[in-house]
């Protein structure tokens, strides 16, 4: 069993006031002597504390006659970074990140309805005008269908799910950047055009199951779209570990 040693705890502490709220970002920590008798501790226990939340970017240190221990906000970026690097270390492949997405998506739907059934549809209709706009550039039509899928988890509202797209999210946007550009060269706009409909109008059709409130109907729909997007995008890269395909 683990105990935590004194600079460990007063780290805890602190950590504590800034997840309840007591602490806000740009907030000013007490000067050193005030914390320390605060916490009952000495000065370098109290700078090791510092340094376990600077690690953690909850703190910075500013120096000078009005330095200080300044705090900062959990910083969500941080979680997807982390979780892709792990992810990468442990040799998972591009078509476990698509797996992932054909589990929790289709239940987002769901979520999006109860959720944002008002607001959604024209955000998400605009989502789809923005691909169209670009659906003869790899990589901003990549980027486009990216940010429709991230909406609808975005529009859930459920921010675990929204955390766990944004650790996937930059997978995704190489991922299909590079299919696109290996399956259209050679063809001519009209076979660009006539490739992507479909996908286009299964979005559309989501939008109106989504306007109508038909939570079973738009989370059967979108479970068979990202099936059929599985095929598409997985075929010939079944094997790829997300490591190789990020130093490309």
């Amino acid at each position: 069993m683990h105990i935590p040693k004194a600079p460990q705890i007063v780290a805890e502490r602190i950590k504590k006031m800034i997840v309840t709220g007591q602490l806000k970002e740009g907030d000013m920590l007490p000067a050193e002597v005030k914390l320390m008798e605060e916490f009952g501790v000495s000065r370098p226990t109290l700078r090791e504390a510092y340094r376990i939340l600077e690690a953690e970017h909850l703190v910075s240190i500013a120096r000078g006659a009005k330095g200080g221990a300044v705090i900062h906000a959990p910083d969500p970026k941080l979680i997807s970074s982390y979780a892709l690097m792990v992810l990468q270390t442990e040799g998972t492949t591009v078509a476990e990140v698509y797996q992932a997405r054909m589990a929790f998506e289709p239940s987002a739907v769901r979520l999006l309805i109860q959720h944002s059934r008002q607001t959604a549809p024209a955000i998400l209709r605009e989502a789809i005008e923005d691909e169209r706009r670009v659906l003869t550039e790899p990589m901003a039509f990549s980027l486009a269908i990216a940010r429709f899928h991230r909406l609808l988890i975005e529009l859930s509202g459920n921010r675990p799910l929204i955390h766990l797209w944004d650790s996937m999210q930059q997978v995704v946007e190489l991922h299909q950047a590079k299919v696109v550009s290996v399956y259209r060269r050679g063809q001519s706009t009209e076979e660009i055009v006539g490739s992507v409909l479909p996908g286009l109008k299964s979005q559309e059709k989501l939008v109106k199951l989504i306007e109508a409130g038909d939570e079973d109907g738009a989370e059967t729909h979108w479970r068979k779209h990202m099936l059929a997007a599985y095929k598409t995008w997985m075929s010939g890269y079944e094997d790829v570990k997300i490591s190789t395909m990020m130093q490309e």
